[in-house]
């Protein structure tokens, strides 16, 4: 059996992780697997027994200067290189940048054929200069680069041969799958609800407004997840005065409970690699209204078909949508259908699948 591991920076709930987890679990009843994660963390998500984990070293402090983020990364590198090498890893898979060029320069030196995956968008993503100048020197040297879209894809082929690159969209993990089968029949709560981490790129404020202008009595919206606006988010909604309409829930380990329950799926971002709180949404029945972005939407929602696209900060567009939603049960219903049958082709099994070939391809 062939000994396959994983790179990442930690085991949290991002969506990269929830990615490699999936991947993980699947691939451990065809492979050896261990992920190698650069600092020490619980696992977020739930992984098989028979998933290894190894930690480079146990946190880090950020770094006061080059010389410092240097010395940081070389002991990294060094760190994976000597685990690859008591393990015997026949692949080394990098997820995200900083990941992906370690695992490429550890390959190359060691003798370990490499696979890479980018989980963003690496024209807008806020990638250090630093980190995007070792990506060009580095990235022509793995086997593969996976990436999700073919945007994406593009984006790399002026310096990475074309037969390198590959696109496979995200999982949907098969709790999900589970959940949806087996949870008992609940009906849908008057709940808008968006799951990303507080940030920018997620667009948090855009939803807030929004649904600050229906001013409706009966409905809320519930914000998962946690971030760095965290603190700005709620002096807006204490401004104005929904505090008890608007809600940050912070991480939540049952993402898929809120799924089942809430009647509409708001999605801002500004940029994506590939959405997986979208794709899981519609996976599970929800009509979802999402930010026409790069990259990722455009790819799931057919608009008016299974899901609404607007314009990149548009409020007015969707506080319209969103109230389209609520006065139509019936298209409610309809949307949820037709954006669950759109995305059945992402569960796990099938995408596993496209990642298993890919692997065999390079261990020849």
């Amino acid at each position: 059996m062939k000994n396959i591991a994983f790179v990442i920076h930690s085991l949290g709930s991002g969506g990269a992780e929830r990615v490699v987890t999936t991947l993980a679990n699947n691939l451990s009843h065809t492979y050896k697997v261990t992920i190698v994660t650069f600092i020490k963390s619980e696992p977020f998500y739930e992984l098989n027994n028979n998933v290894r984990v190894q930690h480079c070293i146990t946190d880090i402090e950020p770094s006061q200067n080059v010389f410092q983020s240097i010395r940081l990364n070389f002991k990294l590198y060094r760190r994976i290189c000597q685990l690859a090498q008591e393990h015997s890893f026949d692949l080394l898979i990098g997820f995200m940048t900083q990941s992906n060029v370690l695992t490429v320069l550890c390959g190359k030196k060691i003798g370990v054929t490499t696979i890479i995956s980018e989980r963003n968008n690496p024209q807008l993503d806020i990638t250090p200069k630093f980190w995007k100048a070792l990506r060009r020197i580095t990235y022509p040297w793995t086997d593969k680069l996976v990436v999700q879209t073919k945007p994406i894809a593009d984006f790399y082929r002026p310096y990475i041969p074309k037969k390198k690159i590959e696109v496979i969209q995200n999982p949907i993990a098969r709790s999900y799958t589970d959940h949806l089968r087996y949870a008992q029949k609940t009906s849908r709560e008057n709940v808008i609800l968006h799951v990303g981490r507080l940030c920018d790129q997620k667009g948090q404020e855009i939803a807030i407004k929004a649904f600050a202008e229906l001013k409706l009595d009966n409905w809320e919206l519930l914000l998962l997840g946690e971030g760095p606006k965290r603190k700005s988010y709620e002096e807006l909604i204490a401004k104005l005065g929904l505090k008890d309409k608007i809600k940050l829930l912070g991480r939540m380990k049952n993402v898929s409970d809120y799924y089942l329950k809430s009647s509409i799926f708001v999605f801002p971002s500004r940029y994506e690699g590939f959405p997986n709180a979208l794709t899981e949404a519609m996976y599970m029945g929800l009509p979802s209204i999402s930010s026409d972005c790069p990259t990722g939407p455009s790819e799931l929602i057919q608009n008016g078909q299974n899901g609404f696209l607007i314009p990149l900060d548009d409020i007015s567009e969707l506080h319209e949508k969103m109230a389209k939603l609520i006065s139509d049960n019936q298209l409610r219903q309809e949307l949820g259908e037709n954006a669950h049958l759109s995305v059945k082709h992402l569960e796990e099994d099938n995408i596993s699948n496209l990642w298993k070939g890919i692997i065999a391809d390079s261990l020849k």
